[in-house]
């Protein structure tokens, strides 16, 4: 029982060591960088609001599309 108890915990200490070793190339780091991946980024609301609007055929507060969501403008 304590041989069993004892190889779990070092399978999970070997699991967690290992769990975050991943390299990240160097044509990789573009996509990390980019200002849509930074945490509380909110570069992207603006376009979402825009696709929101059409998709839906509404507007948000602040919006500026009118027309229906047909893609008629």
């Amino acid at each position: 029982m304590q041989k069993n108890r004892f190889l779990f915990l070092i399978f999970l200490a070997v699991l967690f060591s290992h769990s975050a070793c991943q390299t990240v190339k160097p044509y990789q780091r573009i996509y990390l960088n980019d200002p849509e991946m930074q945490l509380g980024s909110n570069t992207g609301k603006k376009f979402e609001g825009y696709v929101e609007s059409i998709r839906e055929g509404a507007t948000e507060a602040g919006g500026t599309k009118s027309s229906g969501g047909c893609g008629c403008n």
